[in-house]
This record gives structure tokens, sequence and C-alpha cells, in this order.
């Protein structure tokens, strides 16, 4: 069986929507730790550790008072910073505490740095100010995935399934016969594939008008561990740059444990802005892109657990940016086992009761 491999820890992914987080205690796995998303009384979204310093009961299945948990099994209760302030109804204060993750707000989505704090650099999030531009509109959302994240990764670095994945939607021969430009640089991966004078997919027959032929232009860039954005230009065969129709999509490939990833989406757009029933249409049809994607990944997932160690695979030109984005991957894990192996070898033993610090 080819077991998962090891998630990298220090990078930005998206926790949640902006406006899925409020007062009321949410639960979500983040590379493979469960994290309680809260609001605090100033507005302030907050996110720690969600398993209590007593017992490990999920603080997400407590109260907030102001702005403090109460667990619901024996009463600590945990201020903003993950410190406990007290056990309800008994003089004990524990020193204890659990872990604060270091959030970022931006843009109406909430990003989380599951890693080691000190290294949390707000200067890698890419720029995703078109999601609150008054020149666009989006729609947005979350799918479940129940397949490992570097699967979804590879899947929207080699859009070159469309032309067999989703033919009756986004997809024709076009993409597939277009070859694609790769670069690489740090924690980036990018691609560019531009068609010149051809058949206009059904999707853009329909939100948009489009007759064949159209040029379509996708270009994407990959920020690991876990950010995807796709840059499309479309518009009638000749028509000079910067005219035509655009959209983006921004992905947040989350993985919520090895084998198991949240799909955050959002899929905008420069034309007909205030046009409802393109937005409702858009959603839909993102929705259905999506469930393609997420069933033909589960059939993978199945297929790439239950292999025998040592089988060969093929791979070709298409699957440049995808095999690169899975060695940068490979790449940050590594040298974040490497950082973490020396911490391990030199730790102390632990002692006396389990009263310590969660992290």
């Amino acid at each position: 069986m080819a077991s998962p491999a090891r998630l990298v820890m220090n990078g930005w992914y998206m926790g949640a929507w902006a406006d899925e987080v409020g007062r009321k205690l949410m639960q979500r796995w983040i590379a493979g730790r469960p994290v309680c998303f809260y609001r605090l009384l100033d507005g302030t979204v907050n996110a720690i550790e969600d398993r209590c310093p007593h017992r490990r009961f999920p603080l997400s299945l407590g109260r907030l008072d102001g702005d403090v948990i109460e667990c619901n099994y024996h009463g600590y209760r945990i201020d903003g910073t993950g410190g406990c302030v007290g056990v309800a109804e008994q003089s004990d204060r524990p020193k204890a505490s659990v872990h604060r993750f270091p959030l970022v707000e931006r843009d109406g989505v909430v990003w989380i740095w599951p890693g080691d704090p000190e290294q949390a650099d707000e200067s890698l999030l890419p720029d995703t100010s078109w999601l609150t531009s008054p020149g666009w509109t989006h729609v947005h959302g979350v799918v479940p995935l129940k397949a490992r994240h570097l699967l979804l990764v590879e899947n929207l670095l080699d859009l070159t399934h469309e032309t067999f994945l989703h033919p009756g939607s986004i997809g024709n021969a076009a993409v597939a016969a277009t070859p694609i430009d790769v670069t690489s640089e740090g924690h980036r991966v990018s691609f560019t594939r531009h068609m010149v004078g051809i058949e206009a997919p059904p999707f853009y027959e329909k939100s948009m008008g489009l007759t064949s032929p159209i040029d379509r232009w996708q270009d994407g860039d990959f920020y690991a561990p876990g950010i995807f954005q796709l840059n499309i230009r479309l518009a009638p065969t000749g028509t000079e740059e910067p005219e035509g129709f655009h959209m983006k999509v921004l992905y947040g490939l989350t993985p919520a444990t090895e084998t198991e990833t949240h799909d955050f989406f959002a899929l905008g757009r420069d034309y007909r802005i205030h046009d409802e029933e393109l937005s409702k249409f858009q959603l839909d049809q993102q929705l259905a892109v999506m469930k393609e994607d997420v069933d033909a990944l589960e059939i993978q997932e199945v297929m790439v657990a239950t292999e025998p160690d040592g089988v060969r695979e093929s791979s070709i030109r298409s699957d440049v940016a995808g095999i690169r984005g899975r060695r940068l991957l490979e790449k940050m894990a590594a040298k974040e086992a490497g950082a973490a192996a020396p911490a391990r070898r030199t730790r102390p033993a632990a002692t006396g009761a389990a009263t310590g610090v969660a992290t």
C-alpha cells in the first residue's frame, strides 16, 4: 500500500471563508490537527487547538463566555490566547494551555498556518484582492474530498484532464492538444496554456454567448503548500488583449488529514457582475465540475493507496507542472522532517501527571 506523503505544516492553508466564522464555535481539521474557529468580541477571528488540555475533549463542544471558552466536560476555561484562566466552579487554576494558530483574515478568507508560528510570513500569501474588488463578483464554497492533498494539487496543475473529465462543460480537445509552458520560483509553480482559434466549450457558450472560434488563456499559479489561482481570458479570436471576458478561480487545497482534503473554491468574473442568475448558473456549473473531479480523485485515492510498492509511474510532457508541484511539496516536507529530527533527539523525557501544555 502506498502511504500518503508527509503533510507540509509550515505554510498557509485556507482555514475557512470569513462568512463561516462567527460567535458559534466551529471545528475543522487542518493538516491533521483539530482546530476550533470562532470570533472574539471585537470581531477578530481566532483559532486554537480543539483539544482541552485536561482530558482532550473538543473545546468546540463547549460554550463561549465573552472571549473565554468553557469546556463542556469538566469546566476548564480557555481564553483567546489559548491559556487556561481557571476551572468553572472550582478554585484551581492549572498552568495549562493549548496552541493558538497564526491567522490572516483578508479578502473574505481566513488563512491559517498550522506549523511553527515563528515562521508564519504573511508576505507569502498571494494577491486575492479581486475577491473584494468592485469590478469583480464571485461565488464561493467548500467541497469535501476523501483523497490525499497531493492528488488535488496534481489535478489542478495538469488541466489536460479537462478534455476527458469535463467534455460537457469546460473541456474540449483543444486543452489536451495545446502544450503548456512551466516555470518555477521559490515555493511557486506556474504554467501558461494559450489556446488560439479553438472551439468554445459548452460552459462559455452558455455563460458568455461566445461562438467559435475563440481564444482561451489559462495562467495558473500554485503557491505551495495549499493555494492555487487560475487566471482565465476568453475572447473572440483576433480580439486584442486586454479586451475580452476575464475569470479567476481560487482554490484552497487544505489537507484535513493525510487522506482527506477540504477543497475550497471561489469563481470570479469581471462581466455582468450584477447578474444574479448568471452567478447561480456559474455556482451550479462549478459544483458540477468539482463533483466530476471529486469522483475521479476519490477513485484514484483507492487505486493509489492499494498499489504495491515499486510500481513505476508513467509520465508525459503535460505532467511537468504536476511533477514540479509534487517535488516541491516533497522538498518542503523533507526540510521540516530534517529540522524536527534534532529536536526529537534532544527532547527530555516527560515526567509527572498529564497536566502539561497541549500544543
